[in-house]
């Protein structure tokens, strides 16, 4: 096997991937080393009442180095290490790894400030700690090593509040846990506070990456539309994916069918469309890319009037299924629904709901669950009586293990304008009505309901024949007029590494096309491959940055006067060579840290 070809399997079973993306970038970061073969920095061990806490002896399992931490404990009573400091960065993670006996139960906890509060680390807040980068939960495999990070900013700690303890919270019963590597981790370094112009600026948009999903309140696949410039279609959720505090987007050689459209080339595009759109201002995003033959990288702009069309018209449908009676692990899940009316441009994407506590008889347009932004699937063309059948087997396989339903979103995204009918549980035959086949046996939705917005975003539609999906048009994007695009970094494989463009694009895309951009901006050689891109935006002015230095500028009355939404895309392609004679083996990606916009009061 080529290396090339060996690395790429690896980065798309995810290994690499995570590799590169956690050791590649957080390297660089702060740490303070809270236990490492013995207590650190002034903690010590720690354990309430009849519980232990002990360093390891000869047999007894280690994660780093020659000494872990035993922890035994019971009755509810606590164990595990004393901390007793403020956390020392802006963003801090508390980092450790944790070894479970078997038989051994107990909750994984710590204690915060003067009044020694505890917090158990379980479903309620499982979206701010994570177990072996995964949405933390209990249930994790015995006697292995799991390394457990808690996000400490999203519990809301007080200024100059301690972190009193780490460790575990006995049961009912016994537990023997095991903890190594505790450390205070810099989760996002400060790089940039403000814009590298003067002025009284506010922060309008941020966005970190900081938890396992694209953000439903910011983030869009695509643009207005599906399609993405370049050779390849956009294949949301196996090419973009959210980890280790970072958005990553993937491209790749291989095959996409999108309605009548048939790719080559799989790539990733997500924008802030619909979500947040902006008229002047500081825009930045500190990114890293690979220079590969085909890739086309880019951080870029589109004008947004907001004009979206009315609301009333927009639909759309839930299935919630329970999944108490799948007792085996989940080999095989597959989400099927049949359409009982649609005409061949029509569109639906199925989604998962960031939640589950929705109920047929009561959920609105205005109650509705947040959607996952990255589709399980993306469908063009489906007609009357096609039947959609979706892999959702990873999905299925993380709710059972957590104890939770599974919920899932249909929706069009694009505003297509065709209203999509499904046959809905209460469908008089069985065999049109949705369901979900867990290990090849059939499970019937215990929820489904559509939702409808505008006027009619108060009314629950349960019980209904059919469920139905619509989304309308508006003319709300364009380069003519006031509008223009902005491209604040692109880049095409076919120019090296070091090298990246910005451009202004205006009047369309046809004859009356006009343009001015950059030329090659020669970046400096950073340790970790990471640049910071800024643009700076005023009334007929434009002005273009690399790690906050100014690299060209553009003034004229035509710099365009509309808000305007926020692109990220890894298209495929491009020109000056770039599309042709690709490697067979072609992968790459893209990571973005963060993005950050900044606004003025005399903007408002």
């Amino acid at each position: 096997m080529k290396l090339t070809s060996l690395i790429k399997w690896l980065i798309q079973a995810k290994y690499l991937a995570f590799y590169i993306l956690y050791f590649g970038t957080q390297v660089s970061l702060a740490s303070t080393v809270l236990f490492d073969d013995e207590p650190k920095n002034g903690t010590y061990l720690w354990s309430t009442s009849s519980s232990e806490s002990s360093l390891t002896q000869a047999d007894d399992p280690v994660a780093d180095g020659s000494i872990a931490i035993a922890m035994k404990v019971h009755n509810w009573t606590q164990s595990g290490l004393r901390i007793a400091k403020i956390p020392p960065y802006k963003d801090t993670i508390l980092e450790a790894k944790i070894f479970r006996e078997t038989g051994s139960k107990g909750t994984l906890m710590f204690r915060r400030g003067k009044n020694s509060l505890k917090i158990n680390l379980d479903e309620s807040n499982s979206e701010f700690w994570t177990l072996d980068g995964q949405p933390g939960h209990s249930n994790y495999i015995d006697n292995k090593w799991h390394k457990i990070q808690i996000h400490l900013k999203h519990f809301d700690l007080n200024e100059g509040e301690n972190i009193l303890a780490l460790g575990v919270q006995g049961p009912q019963g016994t537990g023997t846990f095991y903890m190594d590597s505790v450390s205070f981790i810099e989760s996002t370094p400060d790089i940039s506070t403000s814009p590298p112009v003067s002025g009284n600026w506010t922060v309008s948009f941020e966005e970190n990456f900081d938890t396992n999903t694209l953000d439903p309140s910011h983030w869009h696949v695509g643009k207005q539309y599906l399609g993405m410039s370049g050779i390849a279609g956009n294949a949301g959720r196996e090419n973009i994916s959210v980890e280790a505090g970072m958005l990553l987007l993937e491209a790749e050689k291989s095959h996409l069918v999108q309605g009548s459209k048939s790719y080559k080339y799989k790539g990733a595009e997500v924008s802030t469309f619909r979500k947040f759109r902006q008229q002047y201002g500081y825009f930045e995003a500190r990114i890293k890319h690979e220079s590969t033959h085909g890739a086309w990288p880019a951080f870029w702009l589109l004008p947004d009037k907001g004009i979206y069309g009315n609301d009333s018209y927009r639909r759309q449908a839930f299935l919630k299924f329970n999944l108490g009676d799948v007792q085996n692990p989940v080999e095989s899940a597959i989400l099927s629904f049949k359409i009982s009316k649609a005409t061949s441009l029509s569109s639906i994407a199925i989604h998962k709901t960031l939640s589950t506590d929705w109920t047929q008889g009561s959920v609105t347009w205005n109650t509705k669950p947040n959607i996952d932004p990255v589709w399980f699937a993306q469908r063009y063309g489906q007609t009357t009586d096609s039947i959609i059948k979706v892999d959702v087997t990873d999905y299925i396989r993380e709710q059972q293990i957590a104890g939770k339903e599974a919920s899932f979103a249909l929706v069009d995204n694009y505003m297509r304008k065709q209203l999509v009918e499904i046959y809905s549980t209460e469908a008089d035959s069985f065999d049109d009505r949705p369901i979900l086949i867990v290990n090849g046996h059939s499970i019937l939705a215990t929820d489904n309901v559509y939702v409808r917005g505008g006027e009619h975003a108060s009314k629950n539609y349960g019980n209904e024949p059919s469920l139905l999906v619509k989304d309308v048009w508006g003319d709300t994007s364009s380069t003519f007029g006031k509008g223009m695009e902005f491209d604040i970094m692109e880049h095409l494989g076919t120019w090296g590494e070091g090298v990246s463009w910005s451009a202004l694009h205006w009047d369309g895309y046809g004859s009356k096309h006009v343009s001015k951009d950059s030329g090659a901006l020669y970046l400096k050689d950073l340790d970790d491959g990471f640049h910071v891109y800024g643009m700076h935006w005023e009334p007929n002015y434009v002005a273009m940055y690399v790690d906050n230095e100014k690299v060209w500028e553009f003034e004229s009355e035509r710099v365009g006067s509309l808000p305007s939404y926020i692109i990220l895309s890894l298209q495929v392609g491009g020109w000056d060579g770039n599309s042709g004679d690709i490697d067979d083996d072609f992968f790459t990606n893209m990571f973005v840290d963060y993005v950050k916009v900044w606004t003025k009061p005399e903007y408002d």
